[in-house]
């Protein structure tokens, strides 16, 4: 084509930029202050304040903004060619400042930022070498209220002045917006006390408290002047990281490598001998870049929150302890864990409500083992867009949600598990906070013995003075009537080991869609072409082509539905809507049946497993126990594979006997457990997989064991894991 057009945006396009991305009046004096930053300034110093202007022919009050710091300042030429220039590439292209520090406004769009604080700005800049430019702009001439009034930006003029003088390099902006008048005259301005609040928190959580260059330093002054009337008081002060900062409970931190691998410093204030090195190998599917981590968490039951205040926390303007409720307001106010591109947060992570790491969720679904965002403030560290692949949207709100991001959220998902399996392990040594169910099936037991009770009675009535006579009929009448509670106790275990079979049963289903997805979706083809073979065969009955194809393909249906049929019969263990009596089975074959349920996972994986049985044991119990028993501990070994880096991954099963037991040893070659946490893993809830598992899985595998009268335990290993069950012989042999 030889004709063409040019796009010409209408001016209005410039306060979109401004105020349509940039929402919040608070948000708007941040861009600001990063353009500070990037100008290679020291510091950085923001006053809002009541002034009278002369602005539009008439003298009448305003609230004024003024940005002011002591950086490079700008040339005209850059004025003219970078600053004036929407979406420009200049800091995108420069990538670093004069000093080296790496750009953080580099969208071309955060100075229009100052078109939500104000219709009108003043900027007045100085270079290095004495050049000051001076500059208004009425942003009001960008909007049209009619279509008579549209401008489009090549007709937009913005005056200027520029010459040399003897001022120090720097740049001060000032934004003015109106004081506004309603119908009864009542005075109100564009901030409030709640952007009042967030530009304080804001600029508190602005500058990571991550290690940084000592000779780098920046400094934010805020300053509120004449805004009594208002409701602000005159205040100068520098801003400083919160105090809450120090006072954590569990901090881990230290640096992960662009390849996942690192070692972390994990601290506990409450018992510092647990204090240790932590080394860490990550799989991610696509590089972050290097992270520099810090995490601090805080726990909230009363206790901990009078131990938090004990170590010093205070109010950072009148120095008294906070109240207990005054400590749990400001861990909700300023929790939430935060990433940051050299020092500057980037928003919204670390706001208080931003779950981006879906740490609530996880408490949900298991509040003794979790953390939620409310317990965590936290310092992320990440490397340039270049070399981290985590790309800000141009919006300013977030990053963009690809490979690398996922590797990072997974990432911190690993480490906050470490800290959270820690501190499990030292709240139940230490009986704080919720107390851990190891065996529901004990405690019902428990509830049902009267023994405790029986021997607090029998105290008080002997100190009474009562008969012995009449003592040993009440100890007899509680006898009697534990014992009438045995069939309701029988009952309620009996339901409970359904439940979990049912609870074994909703773990796998996701499995068994998975395995029988195949074989349908084979039949259902299968059976058009059937049809239409049949249709043809039925016109055509000497085609013997056609008849051996029908023939065929009705042999393969068969073959297919037997698959899902043996599926569903794996499954009838567990199916029953009542608890199915004892019998005798054989151990190997039902352990065989059991794991040749995960078959296609492991082909998939490229997981081996090998099942030795060393004698051919029969046992007589309920198989929907051996279920739980094999499905839990294979499923664990499975997740933990598939995280390892190995290439030869395995599992060996073995079934086996000594002198006067029965023995199972399910062993993997994947990541191991800890020594430290050997006594919690069989807990309910307790579960160190990094997205939050639900901590059933053992402790299941657990209850089964116990109700056969045997034992399970994990054993060192210096090469995965290894559980180990053990039954009396006595108990197994051909149920005698």
């Amino acid at each position: 084509m030889s004709n063409t057009l040019l796009i010409r945006p209408e001016a209005r396009l410039i306060r979109s930029i401004g105020a349509d991305l940039i929402k919040d009046y608070y948000a708007a004096v941040i861009e600001l202050v990063k353009n500070a930053y990037d100008a290679d300034s020291e510091n950085v110093n923001i006053e809002i304040s009541l002034v009278k202007a002369k602005l539009y022919e008439k003298e009448e009050e305003y609230l004024k903004f003024t940005i002011e710091d002591q950086g490079e300042g700008m040339s005209f030429d850059i004025i003219q060619n970078a600053w004036m220039v929407p979406a420009t590439s200049y800091k995108l292209n420069k990538k670093t400042s004069t000093n080296g520090r790496l750009f953080q406004g580099r969208k071309g769009i955060g100075r229009y930022a100052s078109a939500i604080l104000g219709d009108y700005m003043q900027m007045e800049t100085t270079d290095t070498s004495g050049e000051t430019t001076f500059i208004e702009i009425d942003w009001k001439q960008f909007e049209a209220k009619s279509e008579e009034e549209i401008k489009y930006l090549d007709e937009i003029k913005i005056p200027y002045e520029s010459e040399k003088t003897d001022l120090p390099s720097g740049t001060k902006i000032e934004i003015y917006s109106p004081v506004n008048i309603n119908e009864d005259g009542e005075e109100s301005i564009n901030w409030s006390k709640n952007d009042y609040d967030n530009l304080l928190k804001e600029l508190r959580n602005l500058l990571s408290p991550l290690e940084k260059n000592k000779d780098d330093k920046f400094i934010i002054n805020l300053k509120y002047k004449n805004l009594e009337e208002y409701g602000f008081n005159d205040i100068e002060i520098e801003i400083e990281p919160f105090p809450l900062l120090e006072l954590y409970d569990y901090r881990i931190k230290g640096t992960i490598d662009f390849t996942g691998k690192g070692t972390l410093t994990y601290e506990n204030q409450n018992y510092k001998e647990s204090n240790e090195n932590i080394e860490f190998n990550i799989p991610i599917s696509n590089t972050c870049g290097k992270l520099n981590i810090d995490l601090r968490f805080f726990d909230l039951e009363p206790d901990a929150i009078r131990s938090l205040i004990g170590r010093g926390l205070k109010d950072s303007i009148t120095g008294n302890y906070l109240s207990q409720s005054e400590a749990k307001s400001m861990l909700k106010d300023y929790v939430g864990i935060g990433i940051y591109r050299n020092l500057f947060r980037i928003r919204p992570y670390g706001d208080s409500n931003f779950d981006w790491l879906e740490l609530n969720q996880k408490r949900v679904n298991n509040p003794t083992l979790k953390f939620s965002t409310n317990q965590v403030v936290g310092f992320i560290g990440i490397e340039s867009e270049e070399d981290s692949n985590l790309i800000e949207k141009s919006a300013r709100e977030g990053l963009k949600e690809n490979e690398s991001y996922e590797s990072l959220q997974n990432i911190l998902e690993v480490i906050i598990s470490e800290v959270e399996s820690r501190r499990y392990a030292f709240r139940k040594n230490t009986k704080r906070g919720r107390k851990p169910a190891n065996n529901i099936q004990e405690a019902i037991k428990n509830l049902f013995n009267f023994d405790e009770v029986s021997y607090k009675v029998k105290s008080l009535l002997e100190k009474s003075g009562l008969e012995n006579t009449y003592i040993e009929q009440v100890e007899t009448a509680l006898k009697e009537e534990e014992k009438s509670k045995e069939k309701e106790l029988k009952k309620i275990q009996d339901t409970l080991v359904l439940y979990e079979a049912h609870a074994a049963l909703g773990k796998l289903v996701q499995l068994v869609i998975h395995e029988g997805r195949k074989p349908v979706q084979f039949i259902k083809d299968e059976s058009s072409n059937m049809e239409s073979d049949i249709e043809y065969f039925l016109k055509n009955p000497t085609a013997n082509n056609i008849r051996i194809d029908i023939l065929d393909s009705m042999k393969k249906n068969r073959e297919n539905l037997e698959k899902i049929s043996i599926l569903f019969s794996k499954l009838d263990p567990l199916t029953a809507k009542r608890l199915k009596k004892k019998k005798e089975f054989n151990l190997c074959d039902s352990l065989e049946k059991n794991a040749s349920f995960f078959k296609t996972t492991m082909k998939n994986e490229n997981i081996d497993i090998k099942i030795k049985c060393n004698e051919n044991i029969n046992f007589y119990g309920r198989e929907e126990d051996f279920f739980i028993l094999d499905t839990n501990l294979i499923e664990n070994s499975i997740y933990w594979l598939k995280k390892a880096s190995k290439k030869a991954k395995e599992i060996n099963i073995q079934l086996y006997t000594d002198k006067n037991n029965i023995i199972i040893d399910y062993k993997d070659n994947g990541y191991g457990i800890d020594d430290k946490f050997i006594n919690e893993i069989f807990d309910a809830g307790f579960s160190t997989k990094p997205e939050g598992g639900t901590g059933v899985g053992l402790t299941l595998a657990g209850q089964a064991v116990s109700r056969n009268n045997g034992k399970i335990e994990c054993i060192k290993n210096n090469d995965g894991t290894l559980f180990r069950v053990t039954f009396k012989r006595e108990e197994l042999d051909n149920g005698n």
